[in-house]
Formats: C-alpha cells, structure tokens, sequence
C-alpha cells in the first residue's frame, strides 16, 4: 500500500511539472516499416507518403481515418522520392521535391485518387519541409547536392501555378523542422555549417510572412538534426530528431514545447521511442507518430508502428 502511495505521488508530480502532458496509445501499424516518409492530415484523415524501407525507395500513399484505424492504399506517387515537403492546401495534398534533388511539383485530389504534375520548383532539393499560410506554400533552405545547401526560400501559389522568390533563411539549414504558427514560419534546427552539410545546429530562425524579414529566435535546448515539428492547441511542439554527443550520434526520444510569449522551451512527455526520419502530424489535440527509425542506433530498422498521442492540459499549471 505504501509502496502504491508513493507511485501515486510521483506520477502526480511528473504530470504536474509540464503544462501539458501526451498520453500515447498504439494505432494500426504500417504494411512495413518506412523511414525518409512525411505526412498531413486533411479533412480529419492522415495521409502519409511512405518513404523507404531499408533497401528499396517505393512510390506508396497510405490514408489513415483514426475513427476506423485502418490504413487504405492510394494511388502510388508519381516520381516517387523521400525527404521531400508534404503539405495539405486547400483540400488537396503537395508533394514537393525530395531525393535524389529532385524539382517535382505534384498534386493529390482526395477526390478522383489521382495525382498530376504543376510547374516544377526553381531550385531542386532534398532534405526539406515546408511552411503553408493561404494558397501559399514556402519551401525553405535544403541540399541542392551532397556537399551543398541553398538558403532559398520559394514559394508557390497554389491558385496561379506559379512560384517567387522570398528573402531567404539568414543561416544554411537542410533537414530542419518547420511550422506555420499565425503569420509567423518557424525553421527548427537541422544540419548545415561552412564545413559540413550534416552539422547538427540548435538555432531557430523565424520568418515574417507580412514583413518579409527573419528574426533569431531562442535556441533549442540542444543541437537537433531532422526532428518534426507541429501545432497543437496553438502552440509548437518539436519531436524527436537526432544529435551528436562526442563522438557518437545518438537518436532521441525527446518532445519540446515552444512559449512564444517569453521565448523559451520546455521538455514534455517524451515520444514512445526513439525516432528520427518518421512523418508526424496533428487533428486537433491529438499528434500522429508514423515510422520513421531509431537510426545509426539499430541499424537503420525501420518502424511499421504507428501512435496517436493526446495533449492533456493540466489544470494545476494554468
């Protein structure tokens, strides 16, 4: 009894030292483990382009309804790749870019389960993510080759089928997070230095839509390659992602929570596992965990698991 007491106590002192807790439960799993795979959800559905797995890059597009739990097969991905930017614009689905720099603009209408190619991206590149406001999508940084980045920051329109130029990320970055929150696209560490394109960084550079300009924002609290980003409940979270501690590159399990008004960070409930290079989304207070891999730490094995977190606010912080 004593000893259930003070179980008790503990996990009442743990839920009570963030603002908001995740409580993860496991969904259907993936036909087979991917990695190198993103993911969006539109219309209260989850759509994940599926990567790779160990050895073979594959053209799969898998749907998820959480209401059903059941994955459903789509129409395969034309010019399929991985790491490239996903995102979700007025009810259709953009796949841009990806491996091996690749300027692809293709586009998924829910509606006839088909894709079509638009007006390829100026700059081909890998390893990026996107920020969306309006018709807008902004494809920022990522490698145009294996020993160099681009600080681009390009922009297509949806409704024109057209792309532009805006001023681009003050510092190299490929593999970076990135998240729209109100008119403000934040750009969450990455890898890229003078030296080496893979360099793990900690910094945050946020772009004003309105101003056209970027402002430094505070640094994670360490170094992160390819970690995801999300909104939930109107604030930023940032998960998972990997980073080097000597000499050894260590996958993490960690989930960040960023406070916009007093520009700090603070450390939430960690994911189920380690994970890096997985697709990450969010329906309202609940995120999605979709593959991804452990890295270098397992031999790059693949995950076929899925998770649904839910945010739980606790009363006591407010």
């Amino acid at each position: 009894m004593k000893k259930l007491f003070i179980t008790i106590i503990l996990l009442s002192a743990i839920c009570s030292s963030f603002a908001q807790t995740i409580v993860w439960k496991q969904l259907a799993s993936l036909p087979e483990g991917y990695n190198g795979g993103e993911a969006v959800s539109l219309n209260n559905e989850i759509y994940y382009v599926a990567g790779r797995t160990k050895t073979t890059k594959n053209s799969f597009f898998h749907k998820l309804n959480p209401k059903t739990n059941q994955w459903i097969k789509l129409a395969d991905i034309p010019e399929p790749a991985t790491n490239l930017a996903l995102a979700a614009v007025k009810g259709k689905i953009y796949a841009i870019g990806g491996d091996l720099f690749k300027d692809t603009n293709r586009e998924y209408n829910p509606q006839t389960n088909s894709w079509r190619i638009l007006v390829p991206m100026p700059t081909a590149r890998q390893h990026i993510d996107c920020g969306i406001f309006d018709d807008n999508i902004f494809i920022i940084g990522g490698l145009t080759s294996w020993t160099t980045i681009s600080k681009r920051n390009e922009v297509y329109n949806i409704t024109t089928n057209s792309w532009s130029e805006k001023e681009a990320v003050p510092t190299l970055r490929n593999c970076a997070a990135i998240a729209t929150m109100d008119s403000l696209i934040y750009v969450i560490g990455g890898g890229g230095s003078k030296t080496s394109v893979w360099e793990e960084t900690a910094s945050i550079e946020c772009y004003n839509i309105k101003s056209n300009t970027w402002k430094r924002k505070a640094d994670l609290p360490y170094k992160l390659y390819k970690p995801a980003a999300i909104v939930v409940n109107n604030e930023l979270m940032v998960l998972g992602g990997s980073t080097t501690t000597g000499k050894n590159t260590v996958t993490l399990d960690k989930v960040l929570i960023y406070n916009s008004k007093s520009d700090e960070w603070i450390e939430t409930t960690p994911l189920p596992s380690k994970n890096i290079f997985f697709g990450c989304t969010s329906i309202g207070n609940k995120i999605y965990l979709i593959g991804g891999t452990a890295g270098s730490e397992s031999d790059w094995i693949n995950y076929p698991v899925v998770y649904e977190g839910t945010m739980i606010i606790n009363e006591s912080t407010k």
